[in-house]
């Protein structure tokens, strides 16, 4: 199944993931095209699709990091690509599986910065994390003050967010 047809099936399904989809979403090769494609789009609409690809991206990273599997196409940067659009459908709840993508491995971890992290808006995520009743909230929470309260840190996020859109459309 083609990016296109994974596309149109999750649409047609209700935006839902059908078992043929969810199959689709083992080749990384399918997570990059849809990604390539979802670049330019609206994604609120696509969210349960992303959280699917986000955990195939972690499947991936964990068996390279296990040494499992190898990339000889350098599709482990999918699922900085994946954040990214989690990032930009920008629901608060994503924050916290994002945080726990962050910890899968020290490789992970280094790339995956507090830009991810705010889809929703600093203040609005903020706010979550300070009323969630999940342990890892707190820690989130210290991390994005840290980052967001040094000089630039805003106009750094603008920034990053049109230099990785730019990445995933010319990948």
């Amino acid at each position: 199944m083609s990016a296109d047809q994974v596309i149109a099936e999750y649409q047609s399904n209700g935006n839902a993931v059908s078992p043929a989809v969810a199959t689709a979403l083992l080749a990384p090769e399918v997570r990059r095209a849809i990604y390539k494609q979802l670049v330019g789009a609206t994604l609120a609409p696509y969210r349960v699709l992303l959280i699917e690809l986000l955990d195939e991206e972690i499947n991936l990273r964990t068996a390279l990091w296990d040494h499992i599997v190898q990339d000889d196409m350098d599709y482990y940067e999918g699922i900085y690509q994946c954040a990214f659009l989690l990032y930009r459908a920008g629901d608060v709840a994503d924050s916290l599986l994002l945080w726990k993508a962050k910890h899968i491995n020290m490789d992970v971890g280094t790339l995956l910065g507090a830009e991810y992290f705010v889809g929703a808006g600093l203040d609005v995520t903020m706010a979550y994390l300070s009323s969630s009743p999940m342990p890892e909230a707190a820690g989130l929470a210290d991390y994005l003050q840290q980052w967001f309260e040094k000089p630039g840190a805003i106009a750094w996020q603008e920034a990053w967010e049109q230099e990785r859109a730019s990445a995933i459309a010319n990948a």
